[in-house]
């Protein structure tokens, strides 16, 4: 998705963007057979094949991309293939994506970004927001989630500051990853690890907070040298250290890369043969590591699809093995008619009349409050009114491999788009009533998710000085002279807890004048008098950071209230909590969760 999104918990968007030039545009498949209930194996890169795997006898990707049918059991690796990659779960039987062998089909959401730019890198990962995801696209049925790694360079990888050239991935890009994988395969979820989006060529766009983006460094990624030095210091030592990790569905090369292009909406632009170009040479090196890894690209309208073909990318890069193994086109009703609609067509239909080559392809984006009823109106481009409950049945029945729909973090206070875009719940049911039926073709393992519930607090625990902990959303605290919250000292020595906003869409960074001393073993209500500043109708983040000195220990939060509104009760949700500022580390903050009915915070 383009920035034309909005974003609770993160940076706001950066440029408000058109699609109108890049999207705007003038059942065939049988009932799939059950991918099985196998249960994902815990390893990330199993080193000895699986017997009991036939997903690289089922199907095979050849050297030069085409999907053909194989004879061969066990793994489909290449010969020069690091021993301990694993081993491929997931296979291309022509236009299906098979598990273990047999056809499966992805339903699920995005997640962008639990916090933007910054998911993987140096900042640990969000483990709240991304399991509350995870687990939540779960719950309701599903298999799979859309997430972002490098996005616009501005976080991640490394960049030589003088040749502008990338120099490797972040000290923590991989251990989040693998972290991130583990996760998602505790809950026979797969992830679609997309590397790069269309911002990368908006040269004024926040990064995070007041960095900026390096839009030389930027540039020369398309570069032959910029090109080489991504594929060998991040590209290959990241997918070697992955492997065949039994969550990782695909490597996405792109989100919407049509967006930098003279039909897409980016500042600066570039022809489109420069990014069909990166795409064959990335692809290709993915593929020269074993060719069973899966590559796609996330297409922002189908009609431009046919420029990601096979011959397409090999004419511009000229690497045969540089091909997309599946196909991820993505739809909104706003801008794009029923012509382009996965929701209205079919995928034979839509190969047919958009001329793209047969492979399986996934509907990566859509609005997951779906477009019927009140969430549709009269000035959209698409005419015919579809649910989300529809979107995810029309994808199954139409012979598409997946759906997955935007997006899992915010809600209906979004302006953009009557505010229905952002909200979640509607994908989730619709998740719901297709598992109900079709159970056997999505469901990749059984999990049994707790539930939790009573009193709610949330549980800090600190490892370092200065560390601070961080909740980014849109607040109103124009109401309110005065905020409080009560504090449970769990370590052996004094807290001094101080409050910090971020105001107005300069992010301003506002002490708020005082601390709260909260003695070692003690419980105490936090206040802070807010009445002086005046932007605090336009807070965006709320910051509270524990400057005492050498504190180690656990402390437990509860009851924040901004006057008699309450902000965070920790009652309702798990994995609602706040997470690390910017900056801070696992050393700083090894743990932040919320937990239930604690006998200490009674004490």
């Amino acid at each position: 998705m383009n920035f034309k999104k909005a974003f609770t918990f993160c940076i706001p968007a950066v440029l408000a963007c058109s699609l109108l030039a890049a999207c705007g545009d003038d059942s065939s498949s049988g009932d799939p057979t059950a991918p099985g209930d196998d249960a994902i194996e815990s390893s990330a890169n199993e080193g000895s094949a699986d017997s009991n795997n036939p997903g690289s006898s089922d199907s095979a990707t050849s050297s030069s991309g085409t999907n053909t049918t194989s004879s061969t059991t066990g793994n489909s690796s290449a010969s020069n293939t690091p021993a301990n990659l694993g081993t491929p779960v997931l296979t291309v039987s022509g236009t299906d994506i098979l598990y273990n062998g047999k056809k499966i089909f992805f339903s699920g959401t995005n997640l962008a970004w639990s916090d933007y730019n910054s998911d993987v890198g140096d900042s640990p990962l969000n483990e709240n927001a991304w399991r509350k995801a995870v687990e939540g696209t779960r719950a309701a049925g599903g298999n799979a989630i859309r997430w972002w790694l490098f996005n616009n360079m501005s976080q991640s990888p490394t960049i030589d500051q003088t040749t502008h050239l990338v120099t490797g991935p972040k000290e923590n890009t991989i251990a989040n990853m693998k972290k991130a994988l583990d996760i998602a395969e505790e809950y026979g979820v797969m992830v679609s690890m997309c590397l790069f989006s269309h911002n990368l060529m908006e040269p004024n766009q926040w990064g995070l907070y007041s960095e900026k983006v390096d839009i030389d460094a930027n540039t020369k990624l398309f570069e032959d040298d910029g090109t080489e030095a991504f594929i060998k210091n991040v590209l290959e030592p990241v997918v070697k250290a992955i492997g065949f990790h039994k969550a990782l569905m695909t490597w996405e090369v792109f989100n919407e890369p049509e967006g930098m292009t003279t039909v897409g909406w980016t500042a600066k632009k570039m022809d489109k043969e420069k990014i069909q170009k990166f795409t064959n040479k990335v692809a290709a090196a993915i593929h020269n590591i074993d060719k069973g890894f899966l590559v796609s690209t996330g297409s922002v309208n189908i009609k431009y699809q046919s420029w990601w073909n096979d011959a397409e990318l090999v004419k511009a890069g000229g690497e045969a093995n540089g091909t997309l193994d599946f196909f991820q086109t993505h739809y909104y009703p706003y801008y794009q008619d029923d012509a382009v609609s996965p929701f209205v067509n079919t995928a034979a239909q839509m190969a047919t009349t958009y001329g793209y080559d047969s492979k399986p392809m996934i509907i990566g984006e859509f609005p997951a409050s779906g477009w019927k009823g009140a969430t549709y109106t009269s000035n959209m481009a698409a005419k015919t009114e579809i649910s989300t409950e529809e979107c995810y049945r029309k994808a199954f029945d139409g012979g598409y491999a997946g759906a997955l729909a935007w997006q899992y973090i915010g809600d209906k206070t979004e302006a953009t788009f009557g505010g229905y875009t952002y909200t979640i719940e509607p994908a989730l049911e619709a998740m719901k009533a297709l598992a109900s039926k079709e159970e056997a073709s999505i469901k990749i393992k059984d999990v049994t998710i707790e539930e939790s519930s009573g009193d709610g607090m949330m549980a800090v625990t600190y490892g370092a000085d200065n560390a601070q902990i961080e909740y980014q959303k849109d607040f109103d605290l124009s109401g309110a002279t005065e905020l409080t919250f009560e504090a449970k000292n769990n370590g052996k020595s004094a807290a001094q807890l101080n409050l910090i906003f971020k105001l107005t869409d300069a992010w301003t960074w506002t002490e708020v004048d005082g601390a709260c001393d909260v003695a070692a073993g003690a419980k105490k209500t936090c206040s802070f008098d807010i009445s002086s500043y005046t932007d605090r109708n336009k807070t965006l983040s709320i910051i509270v950071a524990n400057y005492a000195k050498g504190y180690t220990g656990t402390i437990l939060y509860d009851n924040f209230k901004a006057g008699d509104q309450i902000l965070f009760d920790f009652n309702a949700d798990k994995y609602d909590a706040f997470s690390r500022s910017f900056g801070n580390t696992e050393e700083m903050i090894p743990e932040i969760k919320v937990v239930f009915n604690n006998p200490d915070y009674k004490k």
